[in-house]
């Protein structure tokens, strides 16, 4: 059916995000005491988004391909109707709020061509950004299950 395909990319996507909370936690002690960030935070955050943001294709198609199995969920009926129309409002949004805020500032990170003070700004508004994403997922994730735990 097409349950697991959702719920693996889910897992997939709840994975990307801990590994970036990981790097938002390195800035979180600047964002509550109002400091920059020093420049070897930075530099470690940069370089991770460096790497992630090279290949950004996977995670699209695993986005892509979850959007997909829940648009065929309400197609077919697999889901109750509450169940189908949320889970796409969730998955919508955790899409957009990646592709609008995460993504872009990701790569923006990983050039480094920004002033300190730029670049310290940035890697603070990640944390909130992954955290609206994990929670959409999240409710996702719970939303599926209790629809398929029939």
């Amino acid at each position: 059916m097409l349950h697991a395909p959702v719920f693996i990319g889910l897992g997939f996507m709840i994975a990307i995000l801990y590994i970036d909370l990981q790097f938002d936690l390195l800035g979180l002690p600047y964002t509550q005491s109002g400091a920059q960030v020093p420049p070897g935070v930075l530099g470690q955050v940069a370089t991770y988004y460096g790497v992630i943001t090279k290949n950004p294709y996977l995670l699209m198609f695993v986005m892509m391909t979850t959007l997909a199995c829940i648009i065929a969920e309400i197609i077919y009926g697999l889901v109750p109707a509450w169940a189908g129309y949320t889970s796409l409002v969730l998955m919508l949004a955790a899409m957009g709020g990646g592709v609008v805020k995460v993504i872009p500032t990701a790569q923006r990170l990983a050039t480094d061509k920004d002033s300190l003070e730029e670049r310290s700004r940035m890697v603070k508004g990640m944390f909130p950004a992954h955290m609206f994403l994990l929670i959409c997922i999240l409710s996702l994730s719970a939303v599926q299950f209790f629809a398929t735990a029939r």
